[in-house]
């Protein structure tokens, strides 16, 4: 009998949990939850607001927003449209918590098995890649991957300077420099098996590397970006007005931004080295980032010049706007082209046009 009681009492115990679990989130355990937005670096505060968050946006399991990308961007989004909505985004609390959010989504991303480990072998690279072909002696060439088969590397014929009359690459060792998205740089040496110029589509096959050598580690995740921008070199970090003006500078072209970098184009020959300040807009709103210009890329038949900036943005609001475009945050299309810009006309302020490129083609 008494067996018998502790039975029906441990089983009306189990049903009350279950009842309490399936109110909060089916299937999790609200402890549970509270501990991981506290080892996430979350405050009791936040926690309160992620878990009402998680139930408003029906997640089986909220705690899963704590591991899936998914499940945090669909709850990201629903903080920060309506922030956004009620014009509640440059509130200092309410940004430092977007700010915080966005830190863990990037340490999430961040965190996936092919951006910490990366890839071994060429077998892995995926068809489109740009890559640098470097032939020691002759210079430095523009390619990409067409095909990757069981045998070979299938390549564009590389784009570059002219090469001597009957000049093969068949045979040749080159360096091959590519950098992945959301992942890391990286270079290896292969031999050219095969020079087929005379094809409708000219390709050069290489040998596949089964070892390719990772040169650093991403550190933000970037997204592509189509956007008119102004860009001006300052003396100094100390110089730079983080105010967004809409003029100034000299005409750019944003390919790509993060929240510590871009990459843009400019006209003419620049060179690394040198401080600058980039404005642009991403959905209409601007945004100003200043840094160094950690690499130049000179394309001599466009006469242009790729720029990849380190760089900093001082304003939060500003930050948190670039990392949820980058996220794809309150976006159907994260790579759509910007409309608009951070236009203007030009002025003397700076140094002079050729530090940063003299022309402003039309393709800027």
């Amino acid at each position: 009998m008494i067996v018998a009681v502790f039975i029906v009492s441990a089983l009306m115990l189990v049903g009350v949990i279950l009842v309490v679990q399936a109110r909060s989130g089916a299937g999790f355990s609200l402890p549970e939850f509270y501990a991981a937005g506290k080892d996430a670096g979350f405050s009791l505060r936040q926690i309160r607001l992620l878990h009402r968050v998680a139930r408003e946006t029906r997640l089986l399991n909220p705690s899963s927003l704590f591991w899936s990308q998914r499940s945090l961007d669909r709850c990201i989004e629903t903080i920060y449209m309506r922030f956004y909505r009620d014009g509640l985004e440059d509130v200092p609390e309410n940004a430092a918590f977007l700010d915080q959010l966005f830190a863990y989504r990037k340490t999430v991303a961040l965190n996936q098995p092919h951006v910490r480990f990366g890839v071994q072998s060429s077998r892995n690279l995926d068809v489109g890649q740009p890559l640098t072909i470097v032939i020691e002696g002759g210079g430095t060439f523009r390619s990409r991957i067409v095909e990757n088969t069981r045998t070979h590397l299938s390549i564009a014929y590389p784009a570059g300077k002219a090469l001597p009359r009957g000049f093969t690459w068949r045979g040749k060792t080159v360096r091959v420099v590519l950098r992945r998205r959301d992942d890391a740089a990286y270079t290896f040496s292969s031999k050219i098996t095969g020079d087929y110029l005379n094809r409708s589509r000219p390709v050069l096959y290489i040998e596949h590397a089964e070892r390719m050598e990772r040169e650093q580690k991403r550190r933000s995740v970037r997204g592509p970006l189509n956007a008119p921008g102004r860009v001006l070199p300052v003396r100094a970090p100390e110089d730079v007005d983080f105010t967004p003006t809409g003029a100034g500078g000299y005409r750019c072209r944003i390919v790509d931004i993060s929240e510590d970098g871009a990459a843009l184009k400019v006209g003419g020959r620049a060179k690394a080295g040198i401080y600058l300040r980039v404005e642009t807009q991403i959905d209409e709103h601007p945004v100003v980032l200043s840094g160094t210009v950690r690499k130049a890329t000179y394309d001599e038949k466009r006469h242009l010049t790729l720029l990849n900036l380190q760089a900093e943005v001082a304003d939060i609001v500003m930050k948190n706007r670039i990392r949820a475009y980058v996220f794809g945050i309150g976006r159907k299309d994260a790579s759509v082209s910007q409309a608009g810009g951070a236009g203007g006309a030009r002025t003397g302020q700076g140094a002079p046009a050729a530090a940063v490129g003299a022309g402003e083609p039309e393709d800027l």
